[in-house]
């Protein structure tokens, strides 16, 4: 893609493990950005899953940093920002991926804790790494911010009411940014995945009583998303190639029916 060879992209939930839903997918948004030339910063909360995700773009010849970081918590992503800054001096791209599942349950079966942690991992977590990362964007005059939402940001799903919330907040916040923004050389933009096979099913069988199978098998693809798929979808949305798209988030869901 045009424009990414050198640019320094930090992405948040970019380590791999099964406790976080976005972290298989931003292994693989981590590894074609490094693919495509960028130096990339690898958030997690993890360490350990952070420095593998560096590890596997380093032994491709790539260059990337790790940084444990947790997004709920404000001077933990003031630091990850400033470690970026120290190791690159610049950042050119934010992808806010770190994000959790909800607990497939209607709204009166759903615990005020639960409701809690959902809001504050995908949605507050978003806004905070923005809010840090913004004011270097602005000196510089220029930045892209890619926010990851979800298929239930723009429908509801069986993941649950503070998931389906919280995702449609952050499509929100994306126009937001775009909004009061755009004209400063920011672009904000985002990518609503489908149900993609990451970490969080691995070894599971795909059977009629997987989750969202009548829902995914219904839609136009007929099958599940690769994580491989959203990662060259963000690919191009930080590149230069996509200039001209601000604000809005792009369904890649293999064409999953509304409801």
């Amino acid at each position: 893609m045009r424009g990414l060879k050198d640019k320094v992209v930090l992405v948040t939930g970019g380590g791999h493990g099964k406790e976080q839903a976005g972290s298989s997918l931003g292994q693989a948004m981590s590894a074609e950005l490094a693919n495509e030339g960028a130096k990339v910063v690898i958030a997690d909360l993890s360490i350990e899953r952070a420095n593998a995700t560096v590890a596997q773009i380093r032994d491709a010849g790539g260059d990337a940093r790790g940084v444990e970081a947790n997004v709920v918590d404000e001077n933990s992503v003031r630091t990850m920002v400033d470690s970026a800054l120290d190791a690159y001096g610049r950042i050119d791209v934010l992808v806010n991926n770190a994000g959790v599942f909800g607990a497939y349950l209607p709204l009166l079966e759903i615990e005020t804790s639960q409701w809690e942690r959902v809001m504050d991992v995908d949605l507050k977590g978003v806004f905070l790494a923005t809010k840090a990362v913004l004011p270097h964007m602005l000196e510089r005059g220029n930045g892209v911010i890619i926010n990851v939402s979800s298929a239930s940001g723009l429908v509801a799903s069986e993941v649950g009411a503070e998931y389906t919330t919280a995702k449609h907040g952050v499509i929100g916040l994306t126009k937001q940014i775009a909004y009061d923004y755009g004209h400063k050389g920011i672009r904000a933009v985002g990518i609503g995945p489908g149900v993609i096979k990451t970490s969080a099913f691995e070894g599971a069988e795909i059977t009629p009583d997987f989750p969202f199978y009548d829902l995914t098998m219904q839609a136009p693809a007929g099958r599940y998303g690769e994580a491989l798929e959203i990662a060259r979808a963000v690919v191009f949305l930080a590149s230069d190639d996509a200039s001209f798209i601000h604000g809005h988030t792009i369904p890649v869901d293999g064409g999953s029916p509304t409801r």
